[in-house]
């Protein structure tokens, strides 16, 4: 396989749809090589075409994508996706762990992974946590690089137990196979993102997190949110795909941080990104009650989209377009995370009993 030594390398989850596929587009455009890992490898190849052709109009020759098969609900996929990588003796810049899953779009009884993990964090933490751990050998080859987790706001209203014993985490969080789980498996997103910072930043990996706001994506797919009357709702309320790429992209592209007393001074280091409504200070305050993340989803797409199209009339005047239609309403900002996020001591102990399931080193 030629390989262009030239190019940055990039690796997206859950690439084939959605956030994911509209984050490798953005990304081939920028002139990446991209890696769609995907658990289903028709669609995989079905949105590489889709990136190809959308990029087909660019100086500069075809977009550079290829695919991986990442199953996020088995270890043994995640290993496989990470030796079928460092196969092709590459470099990684850039790993976006953006696949997602909620348990309640798992139909059927729950359902536990063979190390006795749940779905949803089996798929929203611990593949994710497996396979960037596996690829630290290339991560660190291609220094400076970035590790991006995309979490949510429902971290926010997450909370974990005193972790001074392995099993509350294990039993509280790795085997709750509730729909609360979720908030908690991408508060676990973000416990992971801060003490990767805290471990890795030496070798030149650096990690943030993002949280792309209420998108309109195949996460809702199975849900009551795609039948009527909540299907038109989500539609009026939900930003669209490319929309929510936006800020996943910006978490991947903003500059590093260079700065030695920056790094030295870890909380400053530990960074999330988010936009619009949901960068808001009454969002990201220590508390976040139900009344103001349901007013954050149902207002944040409609503001912003009209801001842009005031924004947008205001550009074409000047006889200038802007897809995104950017405006101070939609600029992506470094944000708080919830507080438990934080813990260092959390973090230590959730790193630690993923290292001893997964079978690999602390």
């Amino acid at each position: 396989m030629d390989v262009d030594a030239s190019k940055p390398v990039a690796i997206v989850t859950g690439a084939n749809t959605g956030i994911g596929r509209e984050t490798a587009l953005g990304l081939a455009k920028a002139g990446m090589k991209v890696f769609l890992a995907c658990r289903n490898a028709d669609k995989a190849r079905e949105a590489a075409t889709y990136i190809r052709q959308s990029c087909s109009h660019i100086p500069g020759g075809q977009a550079d994508v290829d695919i991986l098969v990442l199953d996020l609900q088995s270890l043994q996929s995640v290993r496989k996706c990470a030796t079928d990588f460092k196969s092709r003796n590459l470099p990684l810049h850039l790993l976006v762990n953006n696949a997602g899953v909620n348990p309640i779009h798992i139909p059927g009884p729950p359902w536990y992974t063979a190390e006795g993990v749940g779905v949803s964090a089996q798929i929203n933490y611990l593949g994710p946590y497996v396979l960037t751990r596996l690829l630290e050998e290339n991560l660190v080859a291609a220094a400076p690089s970035r590790v991006v987790n995309v979490s949510s706001i429902r971290h926010r209203q997450a909370k974990m137990h005193d972790p001074v014993y392995h099993d509350v985490l294990r039993e509280k969080f790795l085997r709750d196979f509730e729909a609360a789980s979720y908030t908690e498996a991408k508060l676990a997103n973000i416990l992971f993102t801060f003490e990767l910072q805290r471990r890795w930043q030496g070798k030149g990996v650096q990690a943030c997190a993002v949280d792309p706001g209420a998108v309109a994506s195949d996460i809702w797919k199975r849900t009551k949110y795609n039948r009527p009357p909540w299907k038109w709702l989500a539609k009026i309320a939900f930003a669209p795909t490319w929309d929510g790429a936006l800020p996943v992209l910006h978490a991947a592209t903003s500059p590093l941080v260079h700065d030695d007393a920056q790094l030295q001074n870890t909380t400053a280091s530990l960074r999330l990104f988010a936009r619009g409504a949901f960068a808001w200070p009454m969002v990201v305050a220590p508390t976040l009650s139900e009344f103001v993340l349901v007013c954050a989803v149902a207002l944040d797409w409609q503001i912003r989209n009209l801001s842009s199209y005031c924004w947008g009339r205001r550009r074409r005047r000047r006889k200038s377009t802007n897809r995104s239609g950017s405006s101070r309403l939609s600029n992506c900002k470094e944000v708080p995370a919830n507080p438990i996020a934080y813990d260092a001591n959390l973090a230590s102990k959730l790193w630690t009993l993923s290292a001893e399931i997964a079978g690999l080193p602390v």
